[in-house]
């Protein structure tokens, strides 16, 4: 970027960079040899990465003929016409699931819940792996009728997921927003980070929905698969 090149001071940074598939699949390859001694992949990620669905696809399709795995992050909101074409080259759908309370998840995150339990049921029907994230935000959905909704709805796959991952809230969006000047309006500032002991009794509902693979904290890795 030249007004990157171009300061003097360094008070600009690129943040990102406009990368070709080709480009993309270049860089995968040269990491191919840790993909195979560690079971992963590649992630497809975003924001959501199927706003861009014919670019996702393709980019799945040739890792793919490279035979890296591939694992797509996504809110599961885009129309299923867009998600079943990636299903012969997916290895791992990870899906966040921010609310269960369609009026909440509608007047906060800012569109429907409909569409993204029906897409979960879909990927589910169709044998895909999926894994779910649940990001608990304090005073959003930190709550036992959260908790009871997420366990009713994720038990009947119970037998079918990978796994379900709690997240709770962290606090290191907060110095992302004072970096672009925002920090002020940042939304949660000063709010405490969820100590992992109090989702435990969460973990334990899910547990006990028999959804055997749950976690607190994060992924325990894209090569794990149904068997």
């Amino acid at each position: 970027m030249k007004c990157v090149e171009a300061c003097l001071s360094g008070a600009r940074v690129a943040v990102g960079q406009e990368l070709t598939i080709e480009a993309i699949i270049k860089e995968a390859v040269a990491d191919r040899p840790f993909f195979k001694n560690s079971g992963g992949g590649v992630t497809i990620s975003g924001g959501e990465p199927l706003f861009f669905p014919e670019f996702t696809l393709e980019l799945a399709k040739r890792l793919k003929d490279e035979q890296v795995e591939v694992g797509i992050e996504t809110s599961c909101f885009p129309k299923w016409e867009k998600i079943k074409p990636l299903l012969p080259y997916v290895d791992l759908f990870l899906v966040d699931v921010k609310s269960f309370d369609s009026r909440k998840h509608k007047e906060i995150i800012g569109w429907p819940l409909e569409p993204i339990l029906i897409n979960i049921e879909k990927l589910v029907e169709s044998d895909a792996n999926v894994r779910i994230h649940l990001p608990i935000v304090p005073g959003f959905n930190n709550s036992e009728g959260h908790f009871n909704a997420c366990a009713k709805f994720l038990g009947r796959f119970s037998d079918k997921l990978v796994g379900v991952d709690i997240l709770p809230y962290h606090v290191y969006g907060e110095g992302k927003y004072y970096s672009l000047g925002r920090g002020e309006t940042y939304r949660f500032k000063g709010v405490k980070e969820i100590p992992a002991k109090d989702v435990m009794p969460f973990a334990k509902g899910l547990k006990q929905a028999k959804i055997a693979n749950v976690t607190v904290g994060g992924l325990v890795g894209m090569g794990v698969k149904k068997q």
